[in-house]
């Protein structure tokens, strides 16, 4: 995905002495040098604004170079007439502060009076920064909204294919999301028409190129390698894939879809298993916040080590804590699904539900594998960055009556899926993890 367009509208009142020391330019120039290292770009950036004319004409101008996020920089004190036509615009907008240049005698800017004025006056989310754009605290604010918004953008601009339907039983996964995230659905009879279409020298290169640890010869992967180009090519042209991986696809070709789509996720494409959209819209934000494959798992198993994460043999290989096989499926017996352990580190995740409202998650992978397929515990979990015991989140997840996929990203970015949900306007449940009593 391209990099953020980041606008720029600096609030200059002429009567402050520090509206005529240059601030606006400088703090612009640091801007612009900042943005390739956190992934953004100065797309627009307005003269500077003191009257409620001007900011009209700068949110006009703003409105119309599309950008995911709109810094109104208070270089110097404004009353609402000089910024709240830029706060009305519907783009993510934050409300930004220069430092005072000096602390003594006259007031040189009053700006964080500003933007202490703007915060009261916004009617819908807005973000605060303060600081020089050198300042680690502006910076760790901004890099944190970024990460937020790249997960929005993917969630209101995302295309995906729904290839299938959902499983056989799984109700709960017709749902689609509410963000805006275009969802394009397809029979099954593309997927077949597809296989028809791979040739057999595409198949021989797949399999002239195979080099991870096998139960089977490469003869027997064969139309493993034909499911994954066939996949592959209805894949191309969208951000996901949510499959109906089962039982059409066994039934009519002999192996499990877990080794394609597992070798497909190393390649770089997200597809979520069983026809779960909201599943696949979770590993989407999550990509797009981490930067990292995002997985889908099930709660299979409570213990004393915690919570036991599984799934039938579908994620890529840089998930793995040792290494990776392909073996016979679990159930079936047929070839093949990816055998690994998840790896040890710190998680975080993402359920979208219906009614707009999501559920954001955390805790830790201790690297201990469970069932065969792709598994490990999760070991302290935490719940809208609430820190749960194991059991409190079983609890809590069991009791809002959550659809049983959690989608899994690499690393700790609760606090950005947090303010994802606030851009996209979801409802973040909050733990409810009564142990004892009936909860409905």
């Amino acid at each position: 995905m391209s990099n953020l367009r980041v606008g720029l509208v600096p609030i200059v009142r002429p009567l402050f002495r520090g509206s005529r020391l240059g601030l606006e330019h400088s703090s612009r120039q640091a801007l612009e040098a900042l943005g390739p290292k956190l992934g953004f770009e100065l797309a627009f950036v307005a003269e500077p604004v003191a009257d409620a004319a001007q900011a009209e004409a700068a949110a006009r101008a703003a409105q119309n170079a599309k950008l995911d996020l709109l810094l109104v920089q208070h270089v110097t004190f404004a009353t609402g007439d000089a910024f709240m036509p830029l706060l009305e615009l519907p783009i993510p907008v934050g409300l930004w502060a220069l430092p005072e240049v000096w602390e003594s005698g006259p007031l040189p800017q009053n700006a964080i009076c500003g933007l202490n004025l703007g915060v009261s006056l916004a009617q819908k989310p807005t973000k605060w920064f303060y600081g020089v754009v050198e300042d680690t605290w502006f910076q760790a604010r901004l890099q944190l909204t970024l990460q937020a918004l790249r997960g929005a953008r993917v969630l209101r601009e995302g295309r995906v294919l729904w290839l299938g339907g959902h499983a056989p039983g799984f109700f709960a996964f017709g749902a689609l999301p509410e963000t805006g995230l275009t969802v394009e659905k397809a029979d099954l009879s593309e997927l077949w028409a597809a296989l028809a279409a791979v040739s057999e020298a595409e198949v021989e290169e797949r399999a002239s190129a195979f080099r991870e640890l096998s139960e089977y010869p490469l003869e027997v992967l064969r139309e493993s390698f034909r499911l994954e180009l066939a996949l592959e090519k209805l894949a191309r042209p969208y951000d996901g894939v949510a499959l109906r991986e089962w039982p059409e696809i066994p039934d009519q070709t002999g192996v499990m879809a877990y080794a394609a789509m597992a070798r497909l996720a190393d390649m770089g494409y997200t597809l979520a298993p069983e026809g779960d959209v909201m599943g696949l819209a979770g590993m989407l934000a999550l990509k797009a916040i981490s930067g990292r494959p995002a997985i889908l798992l099930d709660i299979s198993h409570f213990s004393s080590k915690g919570v036991m994460l599984w799934h039938g043999g579908e994620a890529p290989q840089v998930w793995a804590g040792g290494p990776t096989r392909l073996v016979p499926h679990f159930n079936r017996n047929l070839p093949a699904v990816r055998d690994m352990p998840l790896r040890a580190g710190p998680i975080s995740g993402l359920r979208l539900l219906p009614g707009r409202k999501a559920v954001v998650h955390g805790g830790v992978l201790n690297g201990d594998k469970g069932y065969d397929g792709d598994s490990g515990h999760l070991t302290r979990p935490t719940w809208a960055g609430e820190p749960l015991t194991p059991r409190q989140f079983l609890a809590s997840w069991l009791n809002h009556r959550i659809p049983h996929h959690l989608a899994v990203g690499m690393g700790a970015h609760e606090e950005a899926l947090l303010e994802m949900c606030v851009w996209l306007g979801l409802e973040v449940l909050p733990p409810r993890s009564e142990e004892r009593r009936l909860v409905w």
